[in-house]
């Protein structure tokens, strides 16, 4: 994350909002109520091209399915290729 751009006790904050909220209904409520539409289906494509990646879906696939550029792909595939990033051990679960 750049630190320049982002204020670390606003991101402490609302990690602890969400690990206090009940189930994934507040969840949801709470993220629609953060972000806009456009914020939220980021996100969301963001984590498509995570799941087509750890499926091994081709970088070149993906950018044609989603309609995104190669690099915000490549930026997803060497979060994968971290062992340490926890989307890593989320899909190493899974499989």
């Amino acid at each position: 994350m750049n630190s320049n751009s982002i204020n670390i006790n606003n991101i402490e904050e609302i990690s602890n909002i969400i690990l206090g909220l009940n189930n994934k209904n507040e969840i949801r409520q709470f993220l629609s109520e953060l972000l806009t539409d456009a914020e939220i289906s980021t996100l969301s494509k963001r984590w498509q091209i995570l799941k087509m990646l750890s499926e091994h879906s081709t970088q070149r696939e993906i950018s044609k399915e989603l309609n995104v550029s190669l690099c915000k792909v490549t930026r997803g595939a060497k979060i994968l290729k971290n062992k340490n990033a926890i989307v890593t051990r989320l899909f190493n679960k899974e499989n």
